[in-house]
Formats: C-alpha cells, sequence, structure tokens
C-alpha cells in the first residue's frame, strides 16, 4: 500500500512539473505562453488605429464607447486591460471584448490576434476593421 502512494505522489510530483515547465518555460515556437501575453496584446494593439467612426450610433442607442486599448500600457498587469479576461489558472487570454472601442484596420492572416489558442470569446463588434 505505502509503494502504491508513494508512486501515486511521485506520479503527481512529476506531472504537475511538467504542466509548469509547459506553461511558464519561453519558447521561440508560435506559441504564447503566459508571460508572452502582454507583447502579444500590445503587438495587436499596434495594429489597429483609433478612429471613432461610430459616434452618432452611439449616442443614439447610448451605448458606452472608448478606445479600450489606450489603457494597454507596457510594464502594467493585462489581466487588468479593459477589454481583456485571462484564465486565473493558466494565466493565458481566455477572451477579448473590444467592441465599440473605436478600432479601424485589417485583420491579417497573420494577425497577433491568431496568436492566443486558448482565445475563447472574441467581440469586435461596432469597430471599422475588414
Amino acid at each position: 500500500m505505502f509503494k502504491h502512494l508513494l508512486l501515486c505522489f511521485l506520479f503527481c510530483l512529476s506531472f504537475s512539473q511538467l504542466l509548469l515547465s509547459s506553461c511558464f518555460s519561453f519558447s521561440n515556437s508560435t506559441k504564447i505562453y503566459p508571460h508572452g501575453q502582454s507583447l502579444t496584446l500590445l503587438q495587436l494593439k499596434k495594429s489597429f488605429s483609433i478612429k471613432n467612426s461610430y459616434s452618432d450610433y452611439f449616442k443614439l442607442f447610448q451605448l458606452p464607447s472608448y478606445p479600450k486599448t489606450d489603457y494597454w500600457k507596457e510594464g502594467s498587469d493585462w489581466c487588468s486591460w479593459d477589454g481583456v479576461t485571462g484564465d486565473l489558472v493558466t494565466g493565458h487570454v481566455i477572451e477579448l471584448n473590444l467592441s465599440c472601442s473605436w478600432l479601424s484596420g485589417t485583420i491579417h492572416s497573420n494577425s497577433t490576434l491568431f496568436l492566443f489558442p486558448h482565445l475563447q470569446s472574441l467581440n469586435l463588434a461596432f469597430n471599422d476593421s475588414a
């Protein structure tokens, strides 16, 4: 019985170390690990310009609108940025709600937007992007 418990403990310990090393180690591949999320979000921000082209629409329907990405700053905690939700366990970006954010631009096939493999929800409504 003791050998079984010891074996189980060692397995769990090695598995947890494997998970931690795979989640928090740096890689040059296209995978984005938790510590790279802020840099990728800032690159995404740079791919858009700010243009309030829906201002009359926002006023008519009393929708709150402001350039959410203006408040994304290097060195600050990306989990607290407007429009960004992170998974508290893994530290990955899981939701981007950038609706009514005055974004203007084109989303290209090589956009950093596609570098968030854990993204579960994306809202770009009421922006001027193609």
